[in-house]
């Protein structure tokens, strides 16, 4: 069976690993992580956000059957209590910089073709 890219995947593609566990360096707090990394939060969270999973059950019931997709991102599921105490104990910080990160290279990236649409386009805000 061939492989496919994922739609996921494209959206990932943009955050280069290395970067990401550099960052995750400067901002780990605490002990060495025995069941999971950063890396694999970062995925779990995105999968999460995504997939409009509301609990940490939810979630990783949602992980644990995607395993086989998610060993192409090189990120593994991830035990509930482990997931809550990442996001915990952890700071949130490295999240803020990778968005900042991010944010400069599509500033920077070139669009290969405009976009026209016909019709009005809207953007729907989901925040509270």
């Amino acid at each position: 069976m061939s492989h496919q890219n994922t739609v996921f995947h494209e959206l990932i593609k943009p955050v280069v690993r290395q970067d990401f566990e550099q960052l995750a360096k400067v901002h780990h707090v605490g002990q060495k992580f025995r069941a999971a990394s950063r890396w694999d939060q970062f995925i779990a969270i995105l999968m999460s956000q995504f997939s409009c999973r509301q609990s940490l059950r939810d979630i990783q019931s949602n992980l644990e059957c995607q395993q086989e997709k998610l060993s192409h991102l090189g990120a593994k599921s991830i035990p509930r209590s482990t997931l809550a105490r990442i996001n915990e104990q952890q700071p949130a910080a490295l999240y803020q910089q990778l968005f900042y990160k991010l944010l400069k290279y599509y500033e920077h990236s070139k669009v290969a073709h405009k976009f026209r649409f016909k019709n009005p386009l809207y953007s729907l805000d989901a925040s509270h």
